[in-house]
């Protein structure tokens, strides 16, 4: 199985030209440097998801064909450059260079490593629309088919509706291997479920969660500690949007370590996801990236988000603002949220809308000539205002009353 010092990572990103960006370098990680994942950030119409579609279709260029996109790429700008290309393929070859010319990608290693080695590799691509619902299970299925139906390319559904089906048939081959007295075997499935309980307790932040299997009806309940139960089709948008990611990746890894008959295995690959943050909250949002990136070291995950959260969650990783042209790299991860909103999100200042309100009326007030109608006006706003204000503001006002008074 491939290594991650085989493994040709993302070095570099060029745009050629993709969107509004034309001419751009963004360097992910140094030569002979272990790989960083990258976070591209910036504001609404800054191109983050279009670029992240072009680099899609680059890395699953490589992936499947024998020279890489940049060779193929040359060699069509060479024909349209010459005037040579024949009028039948005319289109065929403008649509090409439409699809895998936007982006230039640098690998760490020769990208013909991707194709060589495609059955060992893990690539995902996670649109921002997902949504998590898991077909029903009626009975086991063949395992051979199953794992064509997971690794199928260019699947219009998710493989994450398989999950179920998926942990219902490593549940029947577990008891299987156990009156075969396939001990090891048996043990193996068990970790998997033992890794996927203690999962999904990080994630809903409950550690003594349990993952119950009910074989009368095939389902999986996840109790909490508090009482309450449920399936994974009864979970909220947030969780299931974000298992829609995990449970894709679960699946292939356990197959990928099936494969290479060793379940320490950490399979390598590029993991893309367009807005990670979708209908998170914002507690959420910081832990999915470090989650992700624990359970998954080897993959290098390229993200597009809005969530200074996100972009702020994990080391390693280089922050890329399109909307500036700016690299962030490590700042990011020790950046509060205030200043990634202010220098890469868009928002003028960290304050809301009527805080700046309240704050112009204290500085207007301040600067009246006559203290005591001052004073009535700011007892006037802490009467009319004070509700919103919060214990920074309130203090500012009072500060403001005080030194009136003393004056």
């Amino acid at each position: 199985m491939i290594t991650p010092a085989e493994f040709p990572y993302l070095q570099q990103l060029h745009i050629n030209d993709c969107y509004a960006h034309q001419n751009l370098t963004i360097p992910v990680f140094e030569a002979g440097q272990p790989f960083k994942h990258l976070i591209l950030t910036g504001r609404n119409g800054s191109g983050k998801t279009t670029v992240l579609r072009a680099v899609a279709e680059v890395i699953r260029y490589d992936t499947n064909n024998k020279e890489s996109a940049a060779v193929h790429v040359g060699w069509l700008q060479s024909i349209f450059k010459r005037g040579d290309q024949p009028k039948r393929d005319t289109t065929s070859y403008q649509r090409q260079l439409d699809t895998i010319g936007k982006v230039l990608l640098t690998y760490s290693e020769v990208p013909q490593r991707l194709m060589q080695a495609q059955s060992e590799l893990i690539i995902a691509f996670f649109e921002a629309t997902r949504k998590t619902q898991l077909q029903d299970v009626e009975t086991v299925s063949r395992d051979a088919d199953l794992v064509l139906q997971i690794n199928k390319d260019h699947n219009p559904v998710s493989p994450s509706i398989l999950f179920k089906q998926y942990l219902v048939n490593k549940k029947v081959f577990q008891i299987f291997e156990v009156m075969e007295g396939n001990q090891e075997a048996a043990q193996q499935e068990a970790q998997f479920f033992t890794r996927l309980e203690e999962t999904l307790a990080k994630i809903f932040a409950d550690k003594d969660l349990k993952l119950e299997f009910v074989r009368e009806n095939f389902e999986f309940y996840i109790n909490l500690s508090d009482g309450r139960r449920f399936t994974f089709n009864q979970l909220s948008a947030g969780f299931s949007a974000f298992l829609s990611i995990l449970t894709e990746l679960l699946m292939r890894t356990d197959l990928l370590r099936k494969q290479a008959n060793d379940y320490r295995y950490d399979p390598c690959g590029f993991v893309l996801i367009d807005e990670p943050e979708t209908h998170l909250h914002l507690e959420m949002q910081y832990q999915m990236l470090p989650l992700l990136t624990g359970l998954f070291p080897n993959l290098q995950f390229i993200v597009a988000t809005h969530s200074p959260a996100v972009a702020s969650s994990i080391t390693g990783a280089t922050v890329f603002d399109l909307s500036t042209g700016q690299q962030l790299g490590d700042v990011a991860a020790g950046s509060s949220y205030s200043e990634l909103m202010q220098g890469h999100f868009g928002v003028e200042n960290e304050f809301s809308n009527v805080a700046d309100d309240i704050m112009a009326d204290i500085a207007r007030i301040a600067k009246l000539p006559d203290h005591t109608q001052a004073r009535r006006e700011l007892l006037d706003l802490l009467a009319e205002k004070g509700r919103y204000m919060s214990p920074v503001l309130r203090l500012e006002v009072e500060a403001q009353l005080i030194g009136l008074q003393e004056g």
